[in-house]
């Protein structure tokens, strides 16, 4: 079953779409709020996909449009990780008051940039009992600086102060461009995401979403490495792209050192950063995080 719902985050409006399950269950089903990529549009993908084949094994799965982006309100080209983290968590708040839903099992799911926050939230919030971070990020400015030239990041640092002293007189925050403003790749990671993408539903014609000087200054700011060991006794599995040149592997895995059992990592050679969208790989991404969901939220 799926139904279109919002819901409030700190006076923001979030617009999302519910997976549930088409039999209820005595004690409720697990929850899952899955976290989108910077893109931050909830149909984009396979969200819906993962959405309908989780709720087809027994979870509720959550996905939603970022707030500025989508059917969601808010200012567009402001991505701030603490308020981001907010909207997950008042995401988890809504599925606590579903009546199919049962609030003592919990989880987080989440790609690219979503995967930097799902750490993020796991290990401030009690309440998320397991945690799946694909190709995500634990550290802004580790990331923001190791897809650069040395030029462009000085470049960009540069810009950052100009626009700061800009905000402080009233001006609003340039915007950077559609996503390579942020997301700066190469030139093959460039097309083969363009390879990729125009296989999945709803990604003919993409939207882009442009992000504002001040989300890069935010992101540079936030460090989800440094909260990652709080999670335990609860559990996190990362997933990284061994040549993965939009969010490098060896940020992942120094959260997966950072974290505390239960833990794991699985660090998929050979694989770029959009190959996890590729059908074979989407299916074993898939198939790993239901059975980690399993493992440690048993019913």
């Amino acid at each position: 079953m799926e139904q279109a719902i919002t819901f409030d985050s700190d006076g923001v409006e979030i617009a999302g779409i519910l997976y549930s399950p088409d039999r209820p269950a005595a004690a409720g089903h697990p929850g899952v709020v899955l976290c989108q990529g910077m893109i931050g549009v909830k149909e984009f993908f396979w969200f819906p996909h993962i959405g309908r084949r989780l709720a087809e094994l027994g979870h509720v799965a959550l996905i939603w449009d970022f707030r500025g982006v989508g059917e969601s309100g808010g200012e567009p080209g402001r991505l701030y990780p603490l308020e981001q983290a907010n909207d997950i968590r008042n995401a988890l708040t809504f599925l606590e008051t579903r009546a199919e839903v049962d609030a003592d099992r919990l989880a987080l799911v989440g790609f690219s940039f979503g995967a930097g926050m799902v750490p993020y939230v796991a290990g401030i919030d009690e309440r998320v009992r397991a945690a799946v971070s694909v190709v995500g990020w634990g550290d802004g400015r580790r990331w923001m600086r190791s897809v650069r030239r040395q030029g462009e990041w000085l470049d960009l640092l540069a810009r950052i102060a100009e626009d700061r002293k800009a905000r402080v007189g009233g001006a609003p925050s340039a915007l950077m461009g559609p996503m390579g403003g942020i997301l700066v790749g190469d030139p093959k990671t460039a097309a083969a995401r363009g390879d990729i993408v125009k296989d999945i539903p709803h990604m003919d014609r993409p939207v882009a979403t442009d992000y504002s000087l001040a989300t890069a200054e935010k992101l540079i700011e936030f460090r989800p490495v440094e909260v990652v060991a709080r999670i335990s006794p609860r559990a996190i599995l990362f997933i990284a792209a061994e040549l993965d040149a939009v969010t490098p592997a060896d940020d992942v895995v120094d959260m997966y050192d950072a974290a505390r059992a239960p833990k794991d990592l699985w660090l998929i050679p050979g694989a770029g950063h959009y190959d996890v969208y590729l059908p074979d790989l989407r299916d074993a991404i898939f198939e790993r995080t239901v059975a980690w969901l399993a493992e440690h939220m048993p019913a």
